[in-house]
């Protein structure tokens, strides 16, 4: 709900300001994100977790007071999600048992959809709100989980042995996470450009969030853990294809596709998610998590900064192209670079390579 808002209160700068607030913002995310991984792996994870969710809470009512501190409540909300990251990773995974990782992230990442559902059916309501009631009901609504997350029960850690992040597993998901955190910036500008109302957006949150349900969907329930790397190559296959439609299309079906961006963008999250899971062990996995989304984050952050200025010159539809193009070119060479290439054997792949390479084992 905030960062709809948001987006449609920078948008009313311009599209190339919207960008530049969102690079900026990636960028400095990026460099937070690494500590707080190792940051995660010492504190008590639902504490500190508490504490972020409380300061969001109190960071959203800041347009109330004027629109020009937006872009400051935008970054500082965003800066603490960046904190939020590696917290929630290794606090769910304290959560699963290890049977439970597929199903519980698809869970997971379902009840996360069916809230972003209802916060975009509330983002419609703006024009009739204004800016006070709706950011005052944003702010309760995430003052509210912060109870939540306090009657987490954590299991207790257990005492594992030391190893090292295992670096072949994270290479993908760094470069699959880079486009899906710059594509909604992408879809925000594209949309707006044609229908230039904060409807418009809000409507793009809810068709996006109504796949990612759906997506979640159908993961939780075909996906298992032996087919995980084939849905994660063929999401980005299938992603790609969808994203040069959309460059392609006029505005009626841009909105029917972005439900299968959503759709996508989930299947890809989840399998990605689930596979680091069920492979990196639980005192690895704030950092583990702190690394890529570092590493992600400042590839999306270089490309949303790019885009602000390219976006100027080619308009909002070229650079959707190029991204959805990119984003095929990787499916097709995680393809190629299938489960039976001996290069591929430790990423989405082996169990016991990605155990031997984390124990520092040659």
């Amino acid at each position: 709900m905030f960062n709809v808002i948001s987006a449609y209160i920078l948008l009313l700068v311009s599209p190339s300001f919207y960008s530049l607030v969102v690079g900026v913002t990636m960028l400095v995310g990026a460099l937070i994100r690494l500590p707080s991984g190792y940051l995660s792996d010492s504190l008590d994870r639902r504490k500190a977790l508490m504490l972020t969710r409380l300061s969001q809470a109190v960071l959203i009512l800041l347009p109330i007071l004027s629109l020009k501190l937006t872009p400051f409540s935008y970054v500082g909300f965003n800066l603490l999600t960046s904190l939020n990251g590696p917290l929630s990773a290794g606090l769910v995974q304290s959560v699963m048992e290890k049977r439970q990782v597929l199903g519980g992230t698809s869970l997971n990442s379902l009840t996360i959809s069916i809230s972003s559902v209802v916060g975009g059916l509330v983002s419609l309501s703006y024009p009739v709100l204004g800016i006070t009631a709706f950011l005052s009901i944003a702010s309760v609504m995430r003052l509210f989980t912060v109870f939540f997350i306090g009657n987490v029960r954590v299991k207790a850690r257990k005492d594992e042995p030391k190893g090292r992040i295992p670096v072949s597993l994270i290479i993908y998901p760094i470069l699959v996470f880079s486009f899906l955190d710059v594509i909604p910036v992408m879809m925000n500008s594209l949309v707006f450009v044609v229908s230039s109302v904060e409807p418009s957006l809000a409507l793009v949150s809810l068709l996006t969030t109504l796949g990612n349900g759906m997506g979640a969907i159908l993961t939780g329930e075909r996906i298992r853990e032996n087919s995980i790397g084939i849905w994660a190559r063929t999401g980005s296959l299938l992603l790609g294809l969808v994203l040069v439609a959309i460059s392609l299309s006029p505005l009626y079906l841009v909105y029917v596709l972005l439900v299968l961006r959503g759709i996508l963008s989930s299947i890809q999250s989840i399998s990605i998610r689930s596979d680091l899971r069920l492979r990196v062990s639980n005192n690895l996995m704030g950092r583990t998590w702190g690394l890529i989304t570092t590493i992600s984050s400042f590839v999306a952050s270089v490309v949303a900064l790019s885009y602000s200025f390219i976006v100027s010159v080619t308009g909002t539809r070229f650079p959707v192209l190029v991204l959805g193009l990119s984003l095929l070119t990787l499916g097709i060479l995680m393809v190629y670079r299938g489960p039976s290439n001996r290069q591929d054997t430790k990423a989405l792949g082996s169990e016991a390579g990605v155990r031997e390479e984390s124990s520092g084992k040659k």
